[in-house]
């Protein structure tokens, strides 16, 4: 607390600014401290905050302790073992109220960054530009005014600075899993805000006195380079000598047909004279080979902490850890700078050992076997980095968030994931997992293991719905045992504007997400203003994806994992799109029993244009009908269909909500006729 009073100090002593946030953000009405100027408001920041923190209270139906607590906590959700009855319908499991939620994907230091100063930069010196806990609290309306029930947060974690990739370091190269990033703290509130925990704290509480879970994601395979916990478990790590770092890199398997090493054949990966020179950079632990030098360093470091402790390190023990590489076989893309993989077991993988020339002198190495230690395991786990990892979760439940999602948790190994998975279920029951599955084959291995959700492939199906790729996509999804998220971007990809269709693409693909069987929409954050620059290129996505704006923007560049980035909130249709998202969800909600009810679902039979449009339909309980949505994937002409099968005795198909324009559709004997213009999305009531 002492720390954060001092950085108070010295921003009372800063030159007063024009504080400035985005117009979009306020949709709260607020009375004072804010003057309108453009496509910005300037702001009293202190008062301004405390008239929001006045309006979600307002908003508010909960009663007693919030803070602290997950919603479910909250509102007393019961659960009775492993599942529990949500509706007279379906039988739930514990944390699948996911199943009825709208995402909003944020990247903290991102999503409400802006240019407070108005210096057309993000790194002014006087108040933090970047994203912060409480600025991320004045979001919260706007997202409510969307319709938004789960705020999906990419690591929150103290990120580390070394071997940075830009401008900043990513979020997910973890110094720290059980501190948060300084840099999501902010002192241009006032100091009774408290420390970054305070802040954090405080910004979950909010998001659930406005009916809004908090997930979160962690990545536990890997750490950075420089990991805090570096000085005490040095064993925990990798090291190489580091006269070999500039060069290493994963070794290449010529011949190799497979992506994932196949345990018959490791005989051959390890006969690779390449392997061989990569395993000859490896070097046991510092701790290990002078450990009283060790124990005397480890504590001088902790004394004086120097800047850069792989340096140091280096310099006394010429050894480093190693740069991650991915665990599939010959993969293209570089080493992973910045983080370096855990050592999860303290022996070599089992299936290797008879490869290794001496198995007992070998130092412990990472090759694509170790990487992928889910299929190639040791005999002797870690333990102690094991139930640390494991408390990963349950430290971040102390904030009262709700759900998780474990990055890679598919690589990590069975017992291990169980462990991560079981941890923060012992303090909630309702605690909801979010799977890192890009298909939907394994979709029966996710609910036997406890998910409730997977990520699976509509990111890379729906941008290619032309294809027939949505079709297929709709023809699978309903058999699957967990839901998947609805979305047609992540953090990952490129953006859904800069796809075939640009704008309207957009704009039909967040209502078709909300009427898709046995799917979680979610709105990746900057998708409601058209935002072009991706935050990463890590799926679907090249190089050139990098440089969709302007070379006039002063992001021109620039990615949100790796630099100062903000959102382009003054974008032109802004407040429309965001509009759109808010009628889209809320007419979800209001037919959620129907969309969320798998007996419920039936393909509509399209007479005409079928491969140029998508269809779902619901029928409605107590013979109210069918709920019918219709998208037009020509994005320059209009297309016509009929749907057929549909009840004789059906008189009416109101239009609940178009797009754009649309004319009345005809409904007579059972056949259903409708005009969609181009790039346009109808959702009918049908009784």
């Amino acid at each position: 607390m002492a720390k954060t009073q001092s950085r108070t100090k010295r921003t009372s002593r800063r030159k007063s600014i024009d504080y400035r946030i985005p117009n979009l953000w306020d949709c709260w009405g607020a009375d004072a401290g804010a003057t309108s100027r453009a496509a910005e408001l300037v702001i009293d920041p202190p008062k301004y905050l405390e008239g929001c923190l006045a309006w979600i209270r307002g908003q508010s139906t909960l009663r007693g302790r919030v803070a602290g607590r997950s919603l479910s906590q909250v509102q007393g959700v019961k659960s009775t073992g492993k599942l529990r009855v949500r509706d007279a319908d379906v039988a739930r499991r514990a944390g699948d109220w996911i199943r009825g939620e709208v995402m909003y994907g944020m990247m903290i230091r991102c999503s409400t960054a802006w240019d407070h100063d108005g210096d057309g930069q993000i790194n002014s010196r006087r108040v933090n530009e970047l994203g912060t806990f409480l600025k991320s609290i004045l979001l919260l309306p706007h997202l409510a005014r969307m319709g938004v029930t789960v705020l999906y947060l990419l690591p929150v974690v103290k990120a580390s600075r070394l071997y940075r990739k830009g401008e900043m370091g990513c979020p997910y190269s973890a110094k720290n899993f059980f501190e948060l990033d300084p840099d999501q703290y902010d002192d241009a509130f006032g100091a009774k805000y408290g420390d970054v925990n305070a802040q954090f704290e405080l910004f979950v509480e909010c998001a659930h006195r406005l009916g809004m879970r908090v997930m979160l994601d962690i990545a536990p395979r890997t750490a950075a380079r420089d990991s805090d916990w570096i000085l005490d478990n040095p064993e925990w790590f990798y090291w190489i000598d580091r006269r070999f770092e500039r060069s290493y890199r994963a070794p290449r398997i010529p011949g190799a047909t497979y992506i994932n090493p196949i345990p018959s054949r490791l005989g051959e990966m390890y006969a690779v004279q390449a392997v061989r020179d990569h395993l000859a950079k490896f070097r046991f632990a510092p701790s290990v080979t002078s450990p009283a030098k060790w124990k005397k360093f480890a504590a001088d470091m902790k004394r004086r902490p120097p800047e850069d402790l792989l340096a140091e390190i280096g310099k006394h023990f010429g050894v480093i850890t190693p740069p991650g590489f991915s665990d599939v076989v010959n993969d293209d893309q570089p080493p992973w700078s910045d983080v370096t993989y855990l050592r999860l077991f303290e022996d070599h993988p089992t299936g290797a050992v008879k490869h290794l020339a001496d198995s007992a002198n070998q130092p412990p190495y990472v090759l694509y076997d170790t990487a992928k230690a889910s299929l190639f395991m040791g005999k002797k786990p870690t333990m102690q980095l094991w139930d640390r990892l494991a408390g990963i979760i349950p430290f971040y439940q102390k904030f009262g968030v709700d759900g998780a999602r474990v990055d890679m948790a598919h690589a990590l190994p069975g017992k291990l994931e169980a462990l991560v998975l079981q941890k923060p279920r012992e303090r909630d029951a309702d605690f909801c997992l979010l799977a890192e599955q890009l298909g939907t084959e394994r979709h029966a291995d996710a609910y036997a293991g406890g998910y409730n959700i997977i990520i699976g492939p509509s990111w890379w199906m729906q941008p290619r719905a032309h294809e027939g790729k949505m079709h297929a996509f709709l023809r699978t999804i309903p058999k699957l045992k967990v839901p998947v998220m609805a979305a047609a971007e992540t953090p990952d990809t490129p953006r859904a504007v800069v796809r075939r269709g640009k704008r309207k693409f957009a704009m039909q693909a967040v209502v078709v997400n909300c009427f898709l069987p046995n799917a979680v929409p979610m709105v990746n954050g900057g998708m409601e203003v058209f935002e072009r620059q991706p935050m990463n290129l890590g799926l679907d996505a090249k190089t050139k994806d990098r440089y969709v704006l302007p070379k006039s923007d002063p992001l021109y560049g620039k990615l949100a994992f790796f630099d100062r980035y903000a959102l382009h909130w003054a974008n032109a249709g802004g407040r429309k799109m965001a509009d759109l998202i808010g009628k889209a969800n809320a007419l979800r909600r209001a037919y959620l029993n129907a969309l969320t009810n798998p007996r419920a679902y039936f393909a509509p039979k399209l007479s005409a244009n079928a491969k140029r449009i998508i269809a779902t339909g619901f029928k409605l309980a107590r013979g109210k009908g069918a709920l019918i949505m219709l998208a037009n994937l020509d994005y320059d002409a209009p297309r016509k269909t009929s749907v057929s099968g549909i009840a004789r005795g059906a008189k009416q198909a109101d239009v609940l909500l178009s797009v754009t324009s649309c004319e009345s559709p005809k409904l007579k004997a059972g056949r259903l006729s409708v005009n969609l213009a181009a790039g346009n999305v109808v959702v009918l009531h049908v009784k």
